[in-house]
């Protein structure tokens, strides 16, 4: 009997009392599997870039927030000249701490614990809202355009009532839930949400291009007369939106310095050049596939923006289009909503374009959500097997190698926050997520320029094309001190803009944020110590594989 109670208390020393800084993890395996392959990686990059939702929304936003600005040039000075540089150091940083987290892994491991887990639990957070608001916006703005175009198309009157009923309260709440409730089983299934974003990407990508050549091909003047046509009734003509626009504050014509202005909006349309780095324990040679992946992902995300938004211009006219947008923003009576995907639809055109264009919408949607829970699981998986969390949020399905429990919680949270967006003032206490991200690549930049001094010995295990020297300084503390200079000029424009940082409103409920993120960690801390367990032996090498 006494020797079963020694054993008994011998096992529970062993397990709260870690005598060796291995066991202070859930595990000594993440019980993952390094699977994904560069273009899995480039489709997450990418999928998040996602030019068929951004486009919508970005150029509606762009006439009032940064005048005379051109988006086109704006987007192809961004991908070529400036998103390169933050984009190849989350591929260093993935390259040389290639483990599942992210911005959490770089924080914890290079600055401070607290300020790492702070920055992972702010972008949680932010990417938490950002969902929510897909959830929302995909049958109010994506479904309901694809469904009316079928609806036109077959002349079929059912299709039509549901495009109309899914702008009301409960289509957006219908088909908000379903979206995040079957993006979280697909998720779920490990493999099989990179097998749905492949075969999204083939199917928008096809209808991205086509929507490019046939708005890049199609005369002004056949718009304009189709728009006269179709609104004379209502004596609203082509030029008369202009020049109302004009009597309302718009001023004519695109200009450099407004373009210049419009970078930040630019950039933030690039944003996704971290999501790679959160699935690094997971990649297969992930010195070599991290960067390329990512660069790869913001080059064509870049040149897709640019492409269509040219095509945009040429097709509807640059002043008609952004007058049109402008009148919107500040509240005028149009005819339609001056989206890319409602006025091509005016065009006459093939019925495959318009079905192109449908499925386009649709398809979209769908693809840029789960590009945004992959991080979100990875995240909390992270803080679980650091024990940060419940280390249930650890646990990985030994069938489909995926974190099942943590996916099921992001589920829940993001239909959660998907009701709240619809029936509550929750966009506008979220008003300066954008700002939260940008903070987090901010100091994920800064983790990279300290990297080589602050962590000696992770820097010198890097691969050699990182550690290579020019005038005495590494290749990455030149890719980070340019990129830490980028993210303080997008901070900056967040505080600046309103309409990109949220402004003032946000900021007592985001400064609660911040605070409970740091609360939370020492909680957690404290609540492991008094387990025995003393979690600052984690952070002081990188996980196990």
């Amino acid at each position: 009997m006494r020797r079963k109670f020694l054993v008994q208390v011998g096992m529970l020393v062993s397990e709260y009392c870690p005598m060796n800084p291995k066991q202070v993890f859930v595990r000594e395996a993440t019980g993952l599997v390094r699977e994904l392959a560069v273009f899995d990686l480039f489709n997450l990059v990418f999928g998040q870039i996602m030019p068929a939702s951004g486009i919508v929304f970005i150029l509606a936003l762009t006439p009032f927030a940064f005048p005379q600005s051109h988006m086109g040039y704006a987007w192809l000075i961004a991908a070529i000249l400036i998103a390169l540089g933050p984009g190849l150091l989350y591929g260093m940083l993935a390259s040389t701490i290639p483990r599942t987290g992210g911005d959490y892994i770089y924080g914890t491991r290079i600055i401070h614990p607290a300020v790492g887990f702070l920055m992972s639990w702010l972008f949680v957070v932010a990417n938490l809202e950002f969902l929510a608001s897909i959830g929302t916006l995909w049958g109010l703005e994506y479904l309901s355009s694809s469904v009316a175009i079928f609806g036109h198309l077959l002349n079929n009157s059912f299709l039509l009532s549901n495009a109309a009923w899914l702008t009301t309260t409960t289509g957006q709440v219908v088909s908000g839930e379903l979206l995040i409730a079957f993006i979280t089983i697909v998720v779920m299934l490990g493999r099989a949400v990179w097998t749905l974003m492949r075969v999204l990407f083939g199917v928008v990508m096809i209808c991205i291009v086509v929507n490019i050549i046939f708005l890049s091909t199609v005369p002004q003047s056949t718009f304009v007369h189709a728009f006269n046509t179709q609104f004379a009734s209502q004596n609203v003509t082509y030029t008369g939106i202009i020049q109302t626009a004009v009597r309302n504050g718009y001023t004519p014509g695109w200009t450099w310095t407004g373009t210049i202005s419009a970078m930040s909006l630019a950039m933030l349309g690039l944003y996704g050049f971290p999501f790679a780095s959160y699935a690094a324990g997971e990649t297969k040679s992930a010195s070599k596939t991290q960067p390329l992946a990512t660069v790869l992902g913001i080059v064509v995300g870049g040149l897709l923006f640019a492409a269509w938004t040219f095509a945009i211009y040429s097709a509807f006219g640059y002043d008609f289009f952004s007058a049109a947008n402008y009148l919107n923003d500040v509240g005028g009576t149009l005819p339609i909503p001056p989206y890319v995907n409602s006025l091509f639809t005016i065009l006459p055109q093939s019925p495959w374009i318009l079905v192109a264009g449908a499925i386009l919408w649709g398809f979209g949607g769908i693809w840029l959500a789960a590009t945004i829970y992959v991080p979100l699981v990875r995240s909390l998986f992270a803080w679980s097997f650091d024990r940060l969390a419940p280390t249930a949020l650890a646990d990985v399905n030994d069938r489909f190698h995926s974190p099942v429990k943590a996916t099921i919680l992001c589920g829940v949270l993001a239909g959660i926050c998907c009701l709240l967006w619809i029936y509550t003032s929750f966009a506008t206490l979220f008003a300066n997520t954008t700002l939260l991200i940008c903070v987090v690549m901010f100091v994920t930049s800064i983790a990279g320029l300290i990297l080589p001094w602050r962590a000696k010995a992770l820097f010198e295990q890097s691969p050699a094309w990182i550690r290579r020297r020019t005038l005495g300084i590494p290749a990455l503390t030149w890719c980070a001190g340019f990129s830490t200079i980028v993210m303080a000029v997008l901070v900056y424009s967040c505080f600046a803009n309103a309409f990109i940082g949220g402004g003032s409103i946000g900021y007592p409920f985001t400064a609660g944020i911040v605070i409970s993120g740091v609360v939370l960690y020492y909680i957690m801390r404290a609540y492991r110590k008094w387990q025995g367990i003393d979690v600052s032996l984690a952070f002081k090498q990188i996980p196990p594989e």
